[in-house]
C-alpha cells in the first residue's frame, strides 16, 4: 500500500526557503521533522534543490582564493569532529515518537524535558534555537483538554507529534502542520482518548482573548 502520510503541509514558499538554506533553524527542524512523515513533500523539496542545483550549474565559475582549499579542508575537519561527539541516547518512547532531526534537540528524551504547566491539562517545555524573537517549544495537551482562545501578533506554526487536536480550522494529526496567522482566534481542543504533542514555534507572541483568560494577558511572555 502506498504511503499516505500527513494530510496538512508547510506553505510552499517555506518548502522553498527550507531547500534554499533560507528558513530559521527553529522552522528548518520543523520543516525536516515534517519531511521525515510527508512523502509528498519531501518530493516537492527535492524538485527544489534540483531546480536550485541546476540553476548553480548555469552560472559561470567564480575564481577562487589562494587559501580556498584550506578553508575547506579545515570546515572537514570541523565536521569530522562533530560526528565524533557522543551523542545521548534517547528513551525507547522518544525513538519511537520523534523523528530527526528534532529528536536530537530532545537530550535524553521527552519526558526528561523540564515541562512547566500552562494551564488546565497543557504542559510546554521551551526549546532553544538560538533566536530569542522565535518561541520554539514541545506543548503536551492532555486529552480532550482545550488551548485558551488567543490570537497570534504575527504567525504560530504548529506541528502534531501525537495524538490530533481540533481548532476552527479543521482536524490535525501525526505529522500535519497548522499555520495560524495574526487574524486567527482559536482554542485547539485535543481529541479524548490521547495525549496530543505538537512542536509549536511562535513569532510576535500570541494574546489570550476570552472573557476571563485575557486578564493573563499582562503576564504573558510568549
Amino acid at each position: 500500500m502506498a504511503e499516505i502520510g500527513p494530510i496538512h503541509h508547510p506553505d510552499e514558499d517555506v518548502l522553498l526557503d527550507y531547500a534554499a538554506g533560507k528558513a530559521s533553524q527553529a522552522t528548518s527542524v520543523l520543516v525536516a521533522t515534517h519531511l521525515a512523515l510527508c512523502p509528498s513533500c519531501r518530493a516537492e523539496v527535492r524538485k527544489f534543490e534540483a531546480l536550485g542545483g541546476a540553476l548553480i550549474e548555469a552560472e559561470k565559475p567564480a575564481t577562487m582564493s589562494a587559501d580556498a582549499l584550506t578553508a575547506v579542508l579545515s570546515r572537514l575537519d570541523d565536521s569530522e569532529e562533530d560526528e565524533a561527539r557522543p551523542v545521548e541516547q534517547c528513551d525507547a518512547q522518544t525513538l519511537a515518537l520523534i523523528p530527526q532531526p528534532l529528536r536530537g534537540y530532545l537530550g535524553s528524551g521527552v519526558d526528561s524535558l523540564p515541562w512547566k504547566t500552562r494551564g488546565i491539562g497543557i504542559r510546554e517545555a521551551v526549546l532553544d534555537f538560538g533566536d530569542p524573537a522565535i518561541r520554539t517549544s514541545l506543548v503536551r495537551i492532555a486529552p480532550g483538554a482545550r488551548v485558551l482562545g488567543h490570537t497570534h501578533g504575527d504567525l504560530e506554526t504548529t506541528m502534531v507529534l501525537k495524538g490530533a487536536f481540533n481548532d476552527s480550522t479543521g482536524r490535525y494529526a501525526r505529522g500535519d502542520v497548522a499555520v495560524a496567522t495574526s487574524d486567527l482566534d482559536h482554542a485547539p481542543v485535543a481529541e479524548t482518548g490521547e495525549e496530543c504533542i505538537c512542536l509549536i514555534i511562535v513569532e510576535g507572541g500570541l494574546r489570550f482573548t476570552g472573557p476571563l483568560s485575557r486578564l493573563m494577558n499582562p503576564f504573558v511572555r510568549l
